[in-house]
């Protein structure tokens, strides 16, 4: 009969802690924060942001930012296109308050959709207790 050698998994373990460990170090530092003071509602879908996105905010007193930076209404349309022009499947995030009209983010999709956005998404916070 031949004898079982033992695996010693000791030093597996010890790597896998070190890698997760950097990884909750160096995560925080990666993770970008907007200026815009905004409001978004909570919902069970919420995913944190991991690409660096063109994002669209919509503030409760119907003011339009693209990337932190104020943005008329006549011209909103024109500059989402150009970004659209330049990569068109970038990820348009749209950050709306959660007091603001429904049919103002509507319009603020369609118009995103006519300039030719292929990927569209809403920002939303986790609930509390999630």
């Amino acid at each position: 009969m031949k004898r079982m050698e033992n695996v010693d998994i000791l030093p597996m373990a010890a790597v896998a802690l070190m890698v997760v460990l950097m990884m909750m170090i160096i995560a925080p530092m990666t993770m970008t924060h907007t200026n815009t003071p905004v409001d978004v509602p909570r919902a069970h879908t919420a995913e944190a942001k991991t690409e660096e996105n063109f994002t669209i905010t919509y503030t409760k007193d119907q003011r339009l930012y693209i990337n932190d930076q104020p943005v008329s209404p006549e011209s909103f349309e024109k500059i989402v296109q150009e970004a659209i022009e330049k990569d068109p499947y970038q990820l348009i995030v749209l950050r709306a308050d959660k007091e603001v009209l429904h049919k103002d983010v509507l319009e603020i999709l369609a118009k995103v959709k006519r300039a030719g956005a292929k990927r569209i998404a809403c920002a939303t916070k986790k609930p509390k207790g999630e």
